[in-house]
């Protein structure tokens, strides 16, 4: 029978179960003006470096390293603390209601992507209501506000 023993130079307060954070990602919230001029090619442009800079910065990691197209949200580790959490910091800097429920099940960063750029309509302005692909019916979130489903 083997047994194991502990190498001298390593111990249990060695080990460290969490990776260590990387830098803080700076989040450049995207102008409103300039979302209001922008070509729909290039507004999606400035909310997907948003939307990158949002998820680097809620999971700890360099923006350009997000897998916008391959992984689910929750499998870029977006849970519904985290995934609230983006839904308020995306709804005060785009102006926009976020459906938490959308932005959790989404198949990608990019379809989250896209349907903000969609809200966004083709005149740069909110159109929160438009399009049933990215809202739903108004239910309320708690006394005196209200959220799409």
């Amino acid at each position: 029978m083997r047994h194991l023993s502990a190498r001298a130079d390593w111990g249990w307060d060695d080990w460290d179960p969490e990776p260590e954070p990387g830098p803080p990602v700076e989040v450049r919230a995207p102008d409103a003006a300039e979302l209001a001029v922008a070509p729909p090619d290039e507004r999606t442009r400035i909310i997907d470096r948003y939307v990158r800079e949002e998820l680097g910065r809620a999971l700890g990691m360099a923006p350009e390293l997000i897998d916008t197209t391959g992984r689910p949200m929750r499998s870029l580790g977006v849970g519904s603390i985290t995934g609230m959490e983006l839904q308020h910091r995306m709804e005060a800097a785009l102006g926009l209601e976020v459906n938490l429920q959308r932005l959790l099940l989404a198949n990608s960063a990019a379809e989250l992507i896209d349907c903000l750029a969609g809200q966004l309509g083709a005149d740069g302005h909110s159109h929160p209501l438009s399009g049933a692909a990215h809202t739903g019916p108004a239910r309320p979130r708690h006394a005196g506000a209200a959220v799409t489903a």
